[in-house]
Order: structure tokens, then C-alpha cells, then sequence
């Protein structure tokens, strides 16, 4: 019998392919947009995430390089993402790109939007989560404000329900030819507690977030951000995900498209975390929980989020 159980494993040895017995490792190009910051933490987090899963991962820095067809590539950020969806490669996984921008992209390249090699790990965070922490943060404020350029309507539906939901007041003001930034923020500042930041490049960006957080703190309305940046910056909490987390996410969509070839549904990051700044916070006159405290209460009651 013996014989024979060792004449059978020769036989298989021999005859089956050896791609049968040992899957050749799946070949993963992470293309970043740039080499530094957040891009360098997420592809470092995501080598470590990935050693010994039978997974041979390249990191390029530079989008304009040659992208191989073949096997799966992680577009970091949107200029990475914007190069890749032009590309003839046939899988894609897009990480640290915002919502919109992810929908633009699929807008702009309509094959990749009917593609099941096609998704995206969302670096803004879900509706839900960013009441969560207003609620969580600031109580005894109902009264939201918001400035708008080309935040995607679905996406501004689900936050009008949101804070229906939870019996707060959205106040909303689109910037235009006759609302330029500093006229639509006086007047969203006028009317509000609280200034909700959301994801929108063409109003919150390195040229304007100084100036809007000196309006808002003149105006004793506390900012709630999308970073941590924007925290360290003057604005008094941010929900954010770290490249740690979001590179924890990105490791399991890539084992399931080695097992099955097919990446899950663009989604946003599953963890977060939660940053306040004390001094704003002593400056305004507010009395706020701990960061920590924040995300526990968040995490607590976060059974229903979308």
C-alpha cells in the first residue's frame, strides 16, 4: 500500500504542471503619483501586509512610466488613477482618490465603469460617519454649513439625508460667477454653527484654507476636516483614514482578485481614525471629548453605516 501511495505522488510529480501545484505569484504594480508623504506610507504598509502571500509587488513612482498589461496595478492618488484609466492595463485598484474623482474617472472612461477589474478604496469618508462625529464632537450644534463647486449630487443627497435624519440643519451655498468663495463663505458663515469641509479641490486647497479658517474662527464657527492636515492647519476635528488602514483594506481586495480575479465594489475605507485640535478648541470656548473618546463613541454606534 505503501508502494503504491508513493508510486501515485511520483506520478502527480511528474505529470501535472507545476503551475498546478504551486500558483505562480500574482504580479501587483503600485504606481504612485508622487514619491513622499502618504503615497510612501500606504506602498511600505502594503509590502508589509503582502510579504509571503505568494504576491510579487513592484512600486513605481512615476505615472508616465510603462504599465504592464497584465496582472493588477493600485493607482495611489488621482494622477496615478487618471494615467492608469487611459492605460491598456486590465485591472485596476484605485486607492487615496476622492469619491468624485473616482466617478469622473469612470465618466471619462466608460469601459472601466462596466469593468468587474475596476474599484476603488474612497480616501473621503462616508456620510454617516462625518454626522457621527458632529454629533459626537459638538451637541449642542444644529445648525451645518457647507460650500459646494463639483461635489457629486448623489453623493450631497445622501448628506442632505443624513442630517435629516439625525435632525440637523443643512445650510448649503454653491460657489459661482455671483458667489465667489469669500462672498458664498460669509454667507454659509452667517447662517451656521458649524463649517462641514468636504472633499472639494476647487474650494479647499493649499491657496484658500487659510483664509477660510480665519473667516470661520473670527466668525466663532468651529471647521470639522477631512485630514489631519487641515487639523494641524486650525480646523477643530477631522474623521480621516490612515495610509495604514486604507493599505490594510487594499491587501485583502488584492488576495481576493489572486483567488477569484474580480476586485470588490468601490467602497470607502472600513477603519478610521479621529483628530481634534485642543487649542482651537480652548480658543472657541468649547469643551470637547478626547480624540479617543470621539472614536469610541463613533465606533459604538456605527452598526448602521451605509
Amino acid at each position: 500500500m505503501r508502494a503504491l501511495c508513493a508510486l501515485a505522488a511520483v506520478f502527480l510529480w511528474l505529470f501535472i504542471p507545476a503551475g498546478h501545484l504551486h500558483a505562480a505569484p500574482l504580479a501587483v504594480t503600485v504606481v504612485l503619483s508622487e514619491s513622499s508623504g502618504a503615497y510612501l506610507e500606504f506602498s511600505d504598509a502594503l509590502r508589509e501586509k503582502l510579504l509571503n502571500k505568494n504576491i510579487y509587488l513592484n512600486v513605481v513612482d512615476d505615472p508616465g512610466e510603462a504599465i504592464p498589461e497584465q496582472g493588477l496595478i493600485v493607482a495611489v492618488g488621482m494622477k496615478a488613477a487618471t494615467a492608469i484609466a487611459g492605460s491598456s492595463a486590465h485591472a485596476i485598484l484605485n486607492v487615496f482618490v476622492p469619491r468624485a474623482g473616482y466617478e469622473k474617472l469612470l465618466h471619462d472612461f466608460p469601459l472601466r465603469a462596466a469593468s468587474k477589474t475596476c474599484s476603488a478604496i474612497f480616501l473621503d469618508q462616508p456620510a454617516e460617519r462625518q454626522v457621527r462625529l458632529i454629533e459626537a464632537l459638538l451637541p449642542g450644534k444644529r445648525s451645518i454649513g457647507i460650500l459646494l463647486d463639483s461635489y457629486p449630487p448623489d453623493d450631497l443627497v445622501q448628506l442632505r439625508q443624513r442630517m435629516a435624519k439625525h435632525k440637523l440643519t443643512l445650510h448649503e451655498h454653491k460657489i459661482g460667477p455671483d458667489f465667489p468663495l469669500h462672498v458664498a463663505l460669509q454667507h454659509v458663515l452667517d447662517s451656521s454653527d458649524v463649517l462641514l469641509a468636504l472633499p472639494d479641490a476647487a474650494i479647499y486647497n493649499s491657496s484658500t484654507i487659510r483664509n477660510i479658517l480665519l473667516a470661520s474662527y473670527h466668525s466663532g464657527d468651529p471647521v470639522i476636516g477631512f485630514s489631519p492636515s487641515y487639523v494641524k492647519a486650525g480646523a477643530l476635528a477631522a474623521v480621516f483614514s490612515t495610509p495604514a488602514q486604507i493599505a490594510a483594506q487594499a491587501a485583502m481586495a488584492i488576495q481576493r482578485y489572486g483567488e477569484t480575479r474580480m476586485l470588490p465594489a468601490a467602497q470607502h475605507s472600513q477603519q478610521f481614525e479621529v483628530s481634534t485640535n485642543e487649542q482651537v478648541s480652548r480658543s472657541l470656548g468649547l469643551a470637547i471629548k478626547s480624540a479617543e473618546e470621539l472614536h469610541q463613541e463613533i465606533s459604538a454606534i456605527m452598526g448602521d453605516e451605509p
